[in-house]
């Protein structure tokens, strides 16, 4: 191990008066305090250092409440085996993190004691993009793992304010192009303005599951983006604090895109086909894809309605049931919901 130079008593100290009579040492030895003497150096990255472990969610279980079933530096790094994390063979190189974690976070009796919010991280992860690039491609330099997103040493609770794994930065360090297309987007506005109620990445993508959207079943699929976006937009308190229209999600249902995303049809129109993905902007932005100048380029894309007329392009899109004054994009829109239907 990393340890072999060093001594059983550099880790384990002890009182000898207290050891019975002809033993070392006492029954009961205390348990290390690894960053009494060692690890005790500030790395490049902050997290890293051992000292954080103190003010994390596990730190703080263990050292003020006491909690002998939390996250201690021997649970990760072993105890005597203790190996460097560049050894393909210790339980923290990157290829071996997930595992490790999954020792405590799919431990049932864990999970309900300490009302951990997701009891399967490590099968939803093993299903991923990013478990399958770890495990079945073995991109171990490149794939996300547990640390990657929640931190190292220094590991914050879920409810905790700036939590790590929901922070854009964090997945911007991996996808920065992203990051920097979503920083210019009215969500990512919003958020970096501290607002909690606006979308951050794993709103959309998830958590430990995140799927490619070409998969079935990823809520960024075309089939799925629909119920994603509802996660905010049929939310009436939510739509009316912001100046939204309540029925955007309910009148894209009844037209002519939605019953065609509701019957599985993959190519066509979903919110984000229209409004963008990571770069989407109210409709009254000039650079917004729904810009009523900008209406004509965005349906007439090459997949969708080439050569489109600016007049059709302007039309209303989102008309409620019985809506008047959408004249004859109402009426060819029936017409193609009834071939549908037949």
């Amino acid at each position: 191990s990393v340890h072999a130079g060093l001594s059983c008593s550099d880790c384990h100290v002890f009182e000898a008066a207290k050891s019975p009579a002809g033993t070392p040492h006492p029954r009961t030895i205390p348990p290390p305090d690894c960053t009494a003497r060692c690890h005790r150096a500030e790395p490049d990255k902050p997290g890293q250092s051992p000292l954080s472990y103190r003010d994390s969610v596990h730190g703080r279980a263990y050292l003020e409440r006491n909690e002998k079933e939390v996250a201690r530096c021997w649970d990760c790094h072993g105890k005597h085996n203790t190996r460097s994390v560049s050894d393909p063979e210790s339980s923290v190189s990157r290829r071996n993190i997930p595992l490790m974690c999954s020792g405590c976070h799919e431990d049932m009796s864990v999970v309900i004691k300490y009302n951990i919010h997701r009891d399967q991280p490590y099968h939803e992860y093993l299903k991923s993009v990013h478990g399958r690039a770890l495990f079945e491609k073995g991109l171990v330099q490149y794939a996300a793992v547990c640390t990657d997103c929640h931190g190292v040493h220094d590991i914050r609770g879920v409810g905790e304010p700036h939590l790590m794994a929901r922070q854009p930065e964090t997945c911007g360090r991996c996808h920065p192009a992203v990051l920097e297309e979503y920083g210019s987007s009215i969500h990512g506005a919003q958020a970096k303005a501290g607002n909690v109620e606006s979308p951050v990445c794993v709103d959309c993508h998830g958590e430990h599951g995140i799927a490619h959207p070409e998969e079935d079943g990823s809520p960024t699929s075309g089939p799925k983006i629909p119920d994603t976006c509802s996660g905010c937009h049929a939310r009436p308190d939510i739509m009316r604090k912001y100046g939204v229209p309540e029925d955007r999600i309910s009148t894209f249902i009844d037209s002519l895109h939605g019953i065609a995303v509701g019957y599985g049809y993959r190519a066509a129109a979903n919110c984000a086909s229209c409004h963008g993905v990571h770069d989407i902007l109210p409709a009254a932005d000039p650079r917004s894809k729904v810009n009523p100048a900008n209406l004509r380029a965005t349906c007439g894309q090459p997949d969708c309605h080439p050569k489109m007329p600016a007049r059709i392009a302007s039309a209303k899109i989102h008309i409620g049931p019985g809506e008047r004054g959408s004249g004859a994009m109402l009426a060819v829109q029936k017409i193609l919901i009834l071939f549908v239907l037949v």
